[in-house]
């Protein structure tokens, strides 16, 4: 179990680093601001993960959260997420280095960063 919070925390770098890279043309700021219930279940899911290592079990409780609430657009690469949780869970570390995932796990947390209003620009 130690070897899989391991996993999940360079994961979680990874993705970390990935997000504030910003890559041109994953500005999703234009789009609808998400749900109440979708920006919160994604806060507390990053506040979780960036805090202390969480069990499998609670990935996918979070993740699960987040899946139901995700808006149309962000919907099915949350589902992915999450149901890539639960098979890590049950011992299936196909998902750790697949590249759907990865995609998915960046793009739901593009949705969450820049239409929740976490970050507020500073105007001039």
């Amino acid at each position: 179990m130690k070897i899989a919070a391991w996993v999940i925390g360079i994961v979680a770098i990874a993705t970390i680093a990935a997000l504030s890279q910003g890559k041109q043309g994953n500005d999703l700021s234009t789009l609808p601001r998400p749900s109440r219930a979708f920006c919160s279940a994604a806060a507390k899911y990053d506040e979780a993960t960036t805090t202390k290592p969480l069990p499998l079990a609670r990935h996918v409780t979070m993740t699960h959260a987040i899946a139901e609430t995700a808006p149309a657009d962000t919907k099915s690469d949350a589902v992915l997420v999450w149901t890539s949780y639960k098979k890590l869970a049950a011992g299936d570390r196909s998902v750790v280095d697949d590249p759907k995932v990865k995609a998915a796990i960046d793009h739901v947390n593009r949705r969450a960063t820049q239409t929740c209003g976490w970050f507020k620009r500073d105007s001039i």
